[in-house]
């Protein structure tokens, strides 16, 4: 969908990274332990070890870096730098899987296009599917590739770099494109961890954290923050507006809407949400409009972590038990669209370990040239049609999660097709009937004409 990637993923602390660095060493991804797979498997444990942003690190840049670092620009950068960050993976669905490399890994060979046509003649045809985008050729993206490339990001920019921004022929929903082919595996683009926006002091643990604070830290740190506004410009130029590039999401219909939905889990947390915001503009002097917005852009953007925070009263190499949970905002890869059952790529974070980490997206199976990169949003990388539309303001048209959902039943969960005050039909006739004037009640009913046909057969 057009304006969001990195939903969030339920990471927790592990202390096993030696054994899965050393596992990372095998051949074959197949076999490799620090893979995340992809279906319906028990939970497999990943050690991250992410964004450490040293004060060594700091300064050596600022010896050779062209951008000069204000102390308030250095903390907003390194404002995940409080500590060093161990984390683990948790994915019972695997589909945005994560997995960890190292630069010691056995070096998967490099495609390039020296040596080969451009294109036309000896071009192989089977590799490239036809255009059906159009490039984004605006001044705000070609700022933002700008940025990137000066922090030598990779995979963007020239257009045999391996991909692009543009806006789908049909639908004129903006997503990222492959510009040449891609094996499976292979690195598409990447971004340094420098490139990322704290949306939360790691310092403060804080177990009631929600989306709504992150929208107020976003405000706070970056957009309301004159030195960080400036330096953040070309990322905070392309993130969408009321008028561009928004799906609302549950807690802007209004309350009969929301209860439209009928389904308890998501008219919850929908009128959760919708209260949180009104306390925070409250307390925070934020008016409600702009800050209901910014946690828009939090929830249906950002990237969720769970890490270990290191106790200063706990001596130096001793495990601590402290948890926190931060979000980050990654530049270009928010961009991508989602698929939930036909994802071609997924989260990697490369090199962890060391000062210069990268985000990355990694394809899951081949790519054509020209066809559209796309990753499978949600916590832990699967998402509910509940969660898709209680983050991103979407209901995608195939999502099998949805099946094991009310297979499973439970708190929140409508059990089965006599619990909903409508047939399916019934939704069906009224969305037809409705067309363009059904505003918000287009997605109600669509949430609830893909849930009802999600029930598992009876037996």
């Amino acid at each position: 969908h057009h304006h969001t990637l990195l939903h969030e993923h339920n990471l927790q602390v592990a202390n096993n990274g030696k054994l899965l660095k050393h596992r990372s060493k095998v051949s074959q991804p197949a076999t490799n332990a620090s893979y995340l797979t992809v279906g319906c498997r028990p939970r497999l444990p990943i050690t991250i070890y992410l964004l450490k942003w040293s004060e060594a690190r700091y300064h050596r840049r600022r010896r050779t870096s062209s951008h000069p670092h204000t102390p308030n620009q250095h903390t907003i950068m390194r404002v995940v730098s409080l500590l060093s960050l161990s984390v683990l993976s948790q994915n019972f669905g695997g589909a945005l899987s994560f997995a960890v490399s190292s630069s010691n890994s056995p070096k998967r060979k490099q495609v390039t296009n020296q040596g080969k046509s451009a294109g036309g003649f000896g071009k192989k045809p089977d590799d490239t599917v036809p255009t059906t985008h159009s490039p984004d050729e605006s001044l705000s993206t070609q700022n933002l590739l700008n940025f990137l490339l000066q922090w030598k990001s990779q995979g963007l920019g020239a257009a045999e770099s391996g991909t692009e921004l543009g806006f789908d022929m049909n639908t004129n929903i903006r997503g990222l494109y492959a510009t040449r082919p891609f094996k499976k595996d292979e690195i598409i683009c990447k971004i340094p961890s420098d490139c990322a926006l704290a949306l939360v002091d790691p310092s403060v643990v804080n177990d009631d954290f929600t989306v709504a604070d992150g929208a107020v830290n976003f405000l706070q740190w970056y957009v309301n923050n004159p030195q960080a506004k400036q330096m953040w410009a070309a990322y905070l130029d392309t993130l969408p507006t009321r008028e561009m590039h928004f799906d609302p999401t549950p807690d802007f219909y209004s309350d009969e809407e929301i209860d439209q939905l009928e389904f308890p889990m998501i008219v919850k947390q929908a009128k959760e949400r919708k209260n949180q915001i009104m306390e925070l503009a409250q307390s925070s002097g934020i008016p409600f409009d702009e800050l209901q917005f910014a946690t828009w852009l939090v929830a249906s953007r950002s990237f969720m972590i769970k890490i270990s925070v290191n106790d200063p009263m706990v001596k130096e190499g001793a495990l601590s038990t402290t948890q926190n949970t931060i979000r980050v905002l990654l530049p270009y890869l928010d961009m991508i669209n989602h698929s939930s059952d036909d994802y071609n790529a997924e989260l990697h974070l490369i090199d962890p370990e060391k000062d210069d980490a990268w985000f990355a997206i990694r394809a899951v199976r081949p790519i054509k040239k020209g066809k559209e990169v796309t990753i499978s949003y949600g916590a832990s990388g699967v998402e509910t049609s509940a969660g898709l539309l209680m983050n991103y303001g979407f209901v995608a048209d195939e999502n099998r999660i949805d099946t094991y959902l009310l297979k499973k039943g439970g708190e929140g969960v409508i059990e089965s097709l006599e619990g909903w005050s409508t047939t399916l039909e019934e939704d069906e006739a009224a969305m037809a009937q409705g067309g363009n004037a059904l505003g918000n009640m287009a997605n109600v009913l669509r949430f609830r004409t893909k849930m009802k046909k999600s029930y598992p057969p009876s037996e």
